[in-house]
């Protein structure tokens, strides 16, 4: 269990690295001064762009490794899906908000907190309509094998 914790906490640290850095190129390109666009928050705190540029790397990364490695959540056999599901949001959504506040994305306002927590339950109800589906996949083709067994 700890070496799938790893692995996916692993693999989506580098898949929020690479979103994140994709998405300071485009907002950089967008705005059209040639420059990074990085929160004037994380530059203040690291006193210069690389840190800033470096820090906001790793919280994108922190933001792909969170979910990923929560995803372990849904094989917990013993919880039902609306169990995990509550769990797996909460978890990931809280602590966004904590690192999103820090690095500066967003402020700590009712409005920037109720529209990110508003995107997160978008994003996860498709989470949670893929996970569903695959589950009654799952089912379906267990349920199929079970017949065949059954029938002489």
């Amino acid at each position: 269990m700890a070496a799938k914790l790893f692995k996916r906490a692993a693999c989506g640290f580098v898949l929020g690295m690479v979103v994140g850095a994709l998405m300071v190129v485009g907002i950089s390109f967008a705005s059209g001064n040639g420059s990074l666009v990085l929160p004037a928050k994380l530059l203040k705190i690291t006193g210069s762009e690389a840190g800033a540029l470096l820090a906001q790397m790793l919280a994108s990364g922190a933001y792909g490794a969170i979910p990923m490695a929560g995803t372990l959540i849904y094989e917990l056999d013993s919880w039902g899906l609306l169990k995990q599901a509550v769990v797996h949001y909460a978890s990931y959504t809280v602590t966004f908000m904590c690192f999103s506040i820090a690095a500066g994305w967003i402020e700590p306002t009712l409005d920037d907190i109720g529209i990110m927590a508003g995107i997160f339950a978008v994003c996860h109800c498709i989470i949670w309509l893929i996970m569903y589906n695959r589950y009654r996949s799952e089912v379906k083709q267990l349920n199929e094998l079970l017949s065949k067994t059954k029938t002489p």
